[in-house]
């Protein structure tokens, strides 16, 4: 959805440069820059693909980047996400869309102003993402405001988009969420975050603990590790990757 507010946003009755998404005649299509090759990434690039925008990808795993190059068949761009990569693209790409877990504690922007500035004037940012500190020139909008002008940018950073989208996403998230409920009722919730990894991660507060580590360190809160409160660190668990580089050593001690 992210991607065709983005698209929308393009538009010259939202102050975009009005430019149609795979050309019209003999005008070009749009360029788009998606960063981050993660699912967010993916479906992204999976719907500007489909609708004929010239698609470029940028993150830092270069297997990331081979994966998404033979899924969409060799027909998009790869590049390693870096600043001088993003510095050199930026003023020749139509709209930007922000598919990035950006690590809470970084001291520096992805995008700062001055990259912003160097886009052509009625380009587009979306941050799909909605993280502070990943583009300088970023605020939280809404659905009933959801674009602003900014260094002749148009941003479009509303946190719920999927809103504009109720019923189909009620119906996606129920489905996803249902084979974790069957697990909790049929093995109880220790036994089931000890066999999802993603479940365990997941897991926010439990028996009046916090047990989410970047919650402990955004709202500098003690936590407990789910593994200690759950009794199961001793057991050998379905592994899940950290979500960001986000830490916190503020431990509540048992």
């Amino acid at each position: 959805m992210g991607a065709l507010m983005g698209l929308d946003s393009l538009l010259s009755i939202h102050g975009g440069k009005g430019k149609f998404v795979n050309g019209l005649g003999g005008a070009p299509g749009v360029k788009a820059l998606v960063l981050g090759g993660g699912t967010v990434g993916r479906a992204c690039v999976s719907v500007l693909h489909a609708l004929g925008a010239w698609v470029t990808v940028m993150d830092i795993n270069i297997g990331t980047l081979r994966d998404i190059s033979q899924q969409f068949n060799e027909e998009i761009n790869t590049q390693i996400s870096n600043r001088y990569n993003l510095k050199k693209l930026l003023p020749e790409i139509d709209v930007v869309y922000n598919c990035v877990r950006w690590p809470k504690n970084a001291t520096e922007y992805m995008i700062d102003r001055e990259m912003v500035r160097s886009m052509e004037k009625g380009s587009v940012i979306v941050d799909i993402s909605n993280n502070v500190g990943a583009i300088e020139t970023f605020h939280e909008t809404t659905h009933d405001d959801p674009r602003y002008i900014e260094e002749g940018v148009v941003h479009y950073c509303v946190s719920n988009i999927p809103g504009a989208i109720a019923q189909s996403t009620s119906i996606a998230y129920a489905a996803s969420v249902l084979p974790h409920f069957r697990s909790i009722l049929n093995n109880g919730v220790a036994e089931a975050c000890a066999r999802d990894g993603f479940l365990r991660r997941s897991l926010t507060t439990y028996q009046g603990y916090l047990t989410h580590e970047e919650t402990s360190a955004i709202q500098n809160r003690p936590w407990i590790r789910p593994e200690d409160i759950l009794g199961i660190a001793d057991r050998e668990l379905d592994p899940a990757p950290r979500t960001t580089n986000t830490r916190s050593e503020n431990f509540i001690q048992l």
